[in-house]
């Protein structure tokens, strides 16, 4: 039997009757044949067993994320199966049924993926799975929040101009009578003021004539006496402009550095998220052992500090275990396999 065949064609049926019509953002035979390599390179001798590792973290796009989210369910199911049943043809063993899970890799482009395997103990593989069962109960929800929304935005509006039209009924205006334009005077009889300013040739030297015909002159104003400018000493008044011009205290800015890769993770909020899933203006990290809320981090002003969001391996801070803890610059941070170095900027 061709274990490959047959597992790629259960997930078409996954994608096939899925009532959304989603298709396969890539190859899940690809997929298959890596995670079977993942799982002989983790395979280890314990207690004189070949055992096999039962965790199996596949990273996904984030635009592959959003697709396939609502089928996560079935699509676990069926990868377990198929690690199960290589195993089994081999003589490996597990320390508990298998469980594969997907996580959002940011750098990764759609129709990319990469998988992990490793062999953690029966207690922490069951730890992990009451995780992600309650992660998989949200995502249905999610799916109807996302489908209601693209519905919303597919929906024709109403132009402007008929909404108008709805809004504001139109009213018949009546005719308007024409009103009656006044009779034309007589030149002869039009008043004086309609006339030109000029005086007749036999009355231009009458002094009289030209005084009350003559344009008028301004009269200069008196001037006035100087006056001595006045300053005003500074009063409680002015102290509100002054204290406007005080440059705003410093935002809120820290990072993370790995100790392993040197990779930096900038923080410029006054809250985020470090785990697995990404968040918006969170820390997104690869280890599979990081759960998908894990801590997060807070700033009040004066102090940073680190919460413990009930992750599954915990958070240390410099080698010892905490829920909620001050941070200074230079402390170590321990999430799942990861090693953090704190500094305030």
């Amino acid at each position: 039997m061709n274990f490959f065949n047959v597992f790629e064609d259960r997930i078409a049926s996954v994608f096939g009757t899925s009532p959304q019509g989603y298709t396969e953002p890539f190859s899940f035979k690809k997929l298959a044949k890596r995670a079977a390599k993942e799982m002989e390179k983790e395979t280890y001798v314990i207690n004189g067993v070949d055992t096999a590792p039962g965790l199996y973290t596949i990273l996904v796009s984030s635009a592959d994320d959003a697709v396939m989210r609502p089928l996560y369910g079935a699509l676990t199911n069926e990868i377990a199966q198929f690690v199960e049943g290589q195993a089994q043809s081999k003589g490996y063993t597990f320390v508990g049924e298998p469980l594969v899970r997907f996580m959002v890799d940011p750098s990764l482009r759609s129709g990319k993926f990469s998988v992990f395997a490793e062999n953690v103990d029966a207690r922490t593989l069951g730890r992990l799975r009451a995780e992600e069962i309650s992660f998989l109960e949200k995502a249905p929800d999610l799916a109807e929040q996302r489908s209601a929304a693209a519905a919303r935005r597919q929906a024709p509006s109403p132009t402007p101009r008929s909404s108008a039209r709805a809004r504001v009924p139109q009213v018949a205006v009546p005719p308007q009578e024409p009103v009656p334009t006044p009779p034309a005077v007589p030149q002869e009889f039009a008043p004086e003021a309609d006339g030109l300013d000029v005086l007749p040739a036999n009355e231009v030297n009458n002094p009289m004539l030209l005084s009350e015909h003559a344009t008028p002159q301004p009269v200069p104003n008196p001037v006035a006496a100087p006056v001595p400018q006045t300053v005003r000493r500074p009063s409680q008044q002015q102290e509100p402009a002054q204290a406007s011009a005080r440059p705003a205290a410093p935002a809120a800015a820290c990072m993370l550095i790995d100790r392993k890769t040197g990779q930096t993770y900038n923080v410029t909020s006054p809250r985020a998220i470090i785990g697995r899933e990404r968040n918006r203006g969170g820390v997104v990290l690869r280890d599979p052992n990081v759960s998908r809320r894990h801590a997060e981090l807070s700033y009040d002003g004066r102090t940073w500090r680190i919460a413990d969001l009930n992750s599954t391996n915990g958070t240390l801070v410099n080698d010892v275990d905490v829920d909620e803890c001050a941070l200074r610059s230079g402390d170590l941070i321990t999430l799942g396999l990861t090693n953090l170095e704190f500094r305030e900027n």
